[in-house]
């Protein structure tokens, strides 16, 4: 960064909050699915099937299937909307024991993440508030200084200054966007592993819903058709 040039954040590799849009739309495909199954629940089918539940053995189980159903709905939708939540995070969240392979990621290729500013976030930290101190303390000189050659000089250093200052400053922000967005991605997985979960417990209670109301089969007699005697001819 000693060209002093401005730093665009265009100049930067593709930010990784610009994914977090598209893992939440993940999550909010997951509360419209189990809404509609929720839908169909209280829908058609099982009013239609009312009619059909006799005997109070029948309605209990019939009642504990469908709510059984209706709370595992309900527990999908929550993991899945728990994801939506907003969430505020900085960089001492890197070390969070979630973030283990996010770590191992950085580690494997720092410069990608911190530049020419050192091997961590606390570096990086520290670079970008020493650049900003020379800046301070070069402008102060800058604004003192008569003589044209040394005034070259300063210029040329504090515009220096200024870009290393900013460019540390960006990759701080990327930084702490990269632990969004693991953040986010670790509340879906785990979203993913609650709706599997709630599917199979919502299965299991529709199951005895319809096995409630289901039809019972009459049983079939093992006694055979009376043979007719016939009487002797005369």
């Amino acid at each position: 960064m000693s060209d002093g040039a401005p730093l665009d954040p265009a100049d930067l590799p593709p930010a990784p909050g610009d994914a977090v849009a598209d893992i939440r739309a993940t999550a909010k495909w997951t509360i419209g699915a189990a809404a509609a199954v929720g839908a169909l629940l209280l829908g058609g089918a099982p009013l239609a099937a009312i009619n059909k539940i006799h005997g109070t053995g029948h309605i209990a189980l019939a009642v504990s299937g469908l709510a059984l159903a209706l709370a595992a709905v309900a527990w999908i939708i929550r993991q899945a909307g728990e994801t939506l939540m907003p969430r505020v995070v900085s960089l001492s969240a890197l070390d969070d024991p979630d973030l283990a392979d996010l770590r191992r990621l950085i580690e494997a290729e720092p410069v990608t993440f911190y530049g020419p500013f050192g091997t961590s976030a606390a570096e990086l930290a520290e670079a970008a508030a020493w650049h900003d101190t020379v800046a301070a303390n070069t402008a102060y000189l800058l604004a003192r200084e008569t003589d044209s050659a040394r005034i070259r000089i300063l210029e040329q250093t504090l515009a220096d200054a200024r870009a290393n200052a900013r460019a540390a400053r960006l990759l701080q922000y990327r930084l702490v966007q990269f632990v969004h967005a693991w953040k986010v991605r670790g509340a879906v997985r785990a979203a993913r592993r609650q709706t599997l979960g709630g599917a199979f417990v919502v299965l299991i209670g529709a199951s005895l819903f319809f096995a409630a109301s289901a039809p019972e089969t009459p049983a079939k007699s093992n006694i055979g058709p009376t043979p007719v005697r016939s009487s002797p001819a005369p």
